[in-house]
């Protein structure tokens, strides 16, 4: 069986034309296979009949056209490497339409070349158009019409006992033969395309997801600090209007911390920026793990972190929370055989109780950090009343 694409391998990118014509490439060659065998044995079968078997069932005729059909099905699957691909499939389609017509003028009805036209449909409706797949069938009705009028009319007569060749074992077992080949080589066929539409289905399903992870990614990084992988001040922006919004139809208030590291810079200066790095990341995991799912934690540059709290039926929740990220922070961070310290300094505004929208709430957090750092450090204030 032709063997589609390498497994384990992913396309760089998938070509609708390339892919399919690929496929109809592939299911022409395996057509071919399972014909050429459906034909020697044929062939075989005719030859015993015409050379071996009673007279009654001697036909030379009929012989020399399976054997035209044989060699050549043989010679275009032997040279199938080296023909086109429009070339094979018109030649396999002639050769088929071919091999129907002439069983169904030697024999009649009784012929059991159906299985070849039905064979001959099948394949152009895979490789070629719709148009072309009904002219050929009403090529087919229009064949079999002028074969039905000859034969009525009296212009042809089969030259031989068609009563004498029903009563042949040998002619029945050919049927079942030809039948059961036909059917295999439809079969093979059609279990290797299928196989083909799965498999350009699964690289289109990988892409898509490789797809989606690359836009998420994306979106990830325009919206997340690329150092802690907190949001930027633009998502926490976002995230404090919608916290505001739902508070104010809730009657719930919101915090907005305002977070400036103590002790960052002797960090820096003493260790170098890496321990410095070590430390930023460090706090951001203490400040996710500090407060709830639904709150936000942000990084809005260098040492300054945002903290959003939503859903408060309290200010004094928003302490409790304070209290809590300043004995997280306060916990010695390891690097490289030493332990840094660092303290921070926060301000809290509270919605509606200090300001009633975002701006004027981030500025009353920023006066009572620095409020903080002026006074001491290492603790927290909530804003003056407005």
């Amino acid at each position: 069986m032709t063997e589609w694409h390498a497994h384990g391998e992913s396309d760089p990118g998938i070509d609708p034309d390339i892919r399919l014509q690929q496929i109809r490439e592939a299911f022409v060659d395996d057509v071919l296979r399972g014909l050429v065998w459906l034909t020697l044995c044929i062939l075989a079968m005719s030859f015993w009949r015409n050379f071996l078997g009673p007279p009654s069932l001697r036909w030379p005729a009929a012989f020399a056209m399976v054997a035209v059909s044989t060699t050549s099905l043989c010679t275009l699957f032997w040279r199938r490497r080296h023909l086109s691909y429009r070339f094979k499939a018109t030649a396999l389609l002639g050769v088929l339409f071919l091999t129907a017509t002439a069983g169904l003028v030697s024999f009649g009805q009784a012929a059991p070349t159906g299985n070849f036209f039905a064979m001959g449909f099948f394949v152009s409706a895979v490789l070629f158009s719709r148009n072309t797949v009904f002219m050929l069938i009403g090529g087919t009705a229009l064949v079999i019409a002028c074969a039905a009028f000859a034969a009525l009319s009296g212009l042809h007569t089969v030259p031989i006992n068609l009563n004498a060749v029903v009563m042949q074992p040998v002619v029945w077992v050919n049927l079942m033969l030809t039948l059961a080949l036909s059917a295999g080589a439809i079969a093979t066929a059609m279990g290797s395309f299928m196989r083909a539409m799965q498999s350009l289905l699964g690289d289109v399903h990988r892409q898509q997801t490789e797809i989606k992870a690359q836009r998420d990614q994306i979106r990830h990084l325009a919206t997340h600090d690329n150092l802690t992988g907190l949001p930027i001040m633009r998502l926490a922006v976002d995230r404090s209007h919608q916290a505001m919004a739902h508070a104010r139809h809730n009657g719930q208030k919101i915090a907005f911390m305002f977070l400036d590291l103590d002790g960052f810079k002797e960090v820096n200066d003493r260790h170098g920026h890496e321990a410095g790095d070590r430390v930023l990341q460090t706090v951001a995991k203490r400040l996710t793990s500090a407060v709830r799912s639904a709150d936000t934690a942000a990084r809005i540059g260098g040492d300054e972190f945002v903290v959003i709290l939503s859903d408060l039926s309290h200010a004094h929740f928003a302490g409790d929370v304070a209290e809590k990220i300043l004995r997280t922070l306060n916990a010695p961070i390891a690097y490289d055989g030493h332990e840094l310290s660092v303290g921070a300094s926060i301000g809290i505004a509270v919605f509606p109780d200090h300001a009633e929208d975002l701006d004027a709430l981030k500025r009353a957090a920023d006066r009572a950090m620095y409020a903080v750092k002026a006074s001491g450090k290492n603790r927290y204030q909530f804003a003056q009343p407005a």
